[in-house]
């Protein structure tokens, strides 16, 4: 039994009393980069041999599943623990410089902690293959991303942390009740002798309504339209590498749990089937998007206008799955990863320009390309690839998303998937506009580190590599949709 999977979420919690023990904020960062490269390793380690050898289990305590707990590392935990824990990474590298700058310096340590803590919830929830030890994971993620939150050093930073709580404490509630009744119907919590198991029982009422009560749950917790209030409130008053971070992990978590619950344990009795439910989610996505992307053109200050777009993508994922075709799923998981990448990018550099300006609008971007011609460039790339055009990760998702939409019985939405790209390019086009056509010269009072610039390039990179070579996120894609959900039809 391969020890990797107990080892990405251990390895962590076991830096975590020694920083706290230290107290040190230089070490606390010293330390938080090592185990994060650490966990990379494994990880890339356990993908591989996943793809290779087939899905990885480990037993905790050696109690066989499933009367005991049990990890379970198959093609959809690498993709995703892959995906999430790069994200960390970099944002971790860019922080040290903005943490010291936007946090209370006897509070650096236990940020730091935080966001380790928030890491392995969301590394718990992708391996764990029991569903109450999800939502678990689920709370110790949240919990932690509570304090990150207050940790900015806005007027409204702490309000924000309140308001996240009691949604999400709402969301946990709604996951929870529905865990509880799935437990009633099958006497188990483990996740593949659920599967088994629930097609025994009868589809009652109460199973309908678990699945009602954990699809609301997840949307509230990924921020899905909506039910996405919470995550513009957040992006405006969080520290900004909180933001950057979130914005390409916090809400993927969300997708991979309404991946993970609905078409792969619950799939035996075609959750999405009862009251039309994917026809309901399908069409208030489509709206989502309509609605987000117009409100994103409407948007004056740039972090609000990257957190519209965020729901709007969110959106086309959601949209995708719903499909409930092969090709839909394969679409959404290239969406996801690709996205990530892009919003990523957006964010930090936006972050790394501004790093105390919390209202940061198109006039503070003006003139940017003649002062940092570089950061301006990777800004222009990665708008471009929010779009979808050519040669960019973004095409590739766009490319894949239309061609699913064309496969399925709904062929008629496409015409709003590339309204919606063009309509993408109006609020894009100001931002390009005010970097490289305005009068004004940009003014900033800091120095960009040279570390800050190799992440942002690393971004700006896999956006381009991604969208000329796709074999990774399409040929991964397309094994995991066989792999996983090939009773998909």
């Amino acid at each position: 039994m391969s020890q990797l999977p107990i080892l990405i979420i251990a390895l962590p919690l076991l830096f975590i009393p020694l920083i706290i023990l230290l107290r040190s904020n230089q070490y606390s960062f010293i330390l938080s980069i090592i185990v994060s490269l650490l966990n990379l390793a494994l990880i890339i380690i356990l993908f591989k041999q996943v793809y290779y050898n087939g899905d990885m289990f480990y037993e905790l305590g050696s109690w066989p599943a499933p009367i005991g707990i049990r990890l379970n590392a198959d093609l959809l935990s690498c993709y995703f623990l892959f995906l999430i824990n790069f994200i960390s990474l970099i944002c971790l590298i860019s922080s040290k410089d903005l943490v010291n700058t936007q946090v209370a310096k006897e509070n650096i340590y236990l940020f730091y902690t935080s966001w380790l803590l928030c890491n392995i919830g969301f590394s718990g929830i992708i391996l764990t293959n029991d569903i109450f030890n999800l939502f678990v994971f689920l709370e110790i993620s949240s919990l932690a991303s509570y304090f990150l939150i207050s940790q900015g050093n806005y007027k409204k930073s702490v309000l924000a942390a309140i308001q996240y709580l009691f949604i999400g404490s709402i969301g946990a509630v709604f996951i929870l009740m529905a865990i509880g009744i799935l437990y009633t119907h099958t006497g188990t919590l483990n996740m593949t002798d659920l599967s088994e198991k629930i097609i025994q029982a009868k589809p009652s009422s109460s199973v309908i309504l678990a699945i009602a009560l954990f699809f609301i749950g997840v949307a509230i917790k990924s921020a899905l339209f909506p039910l996405h209030g919470w995550l513009i409130r957040t992006y405006a008053y969080a520290p900004s590498i909180v933001v950057t971070y979130f914005s390409g992990t916090s809400t993927k978590i969300g997708i991979y749990i309404l991946l993970r619950v609905f078409l792969d344990i619950l799939n035996s009795i075609n959750p999405f089937e009862y009251y039309d439910l994917a026809q309901l989610i399908l069409f208030l996505s489509l709206f989502g998007v309509l609605l987000a992307t117009f409100v994103a053109i409407k948007q004056s200050e740039i972090k609000n206008m990257l957190a519209f777009s965020s729901v709007a993508q969110l959106s086309y994922i959601v949209i995708a799955i719903m499909l409930l075709t092969p090709d839909g799923v394969t679409a959404s998981l290239i969406h996801v990863f690709n996205h990530s990448i892009i919003k990523t990018g957006l964010f930090l550099i936006i972050t790394i320009l501004f790093i105390n300006n919390n209202n940061i609008t198109l006039d503070d971007i003006a003139g940017l390309n003649s002062k940092h011609p570089l950061i301006a460039s990777s800004f222009l790339i990665l708008l471009l690839g929010l779009v979808g055009l050519p040669l960019t990760s973004g095409f590739i998702s766009k490319w894949y998303l239309v061609m699913a939409i064309f496969k399925s019985d709904y062929w008629y939405i496409s015409g709003v998937v590339l309204i919606t790209s063009f309509m993408t390019l109006f609020y894009v086009w100001l931002l390009i506009e005010k970097i490289y056509f305005s009068n004004n010269k940009f003014s900033d009072g800091h120095k960009i580190n040279g570390y800050q610039y190799v992440c942002v390039f690393i971004l700006t990179g896999l956006t381009l590599y991604l969208g000329i070579d796709t074999h990774f996120t399409v040929g991964i894609s397309k094994e995991i949709t066989v792999n996983t959900f090939y009773q998909l039809n």
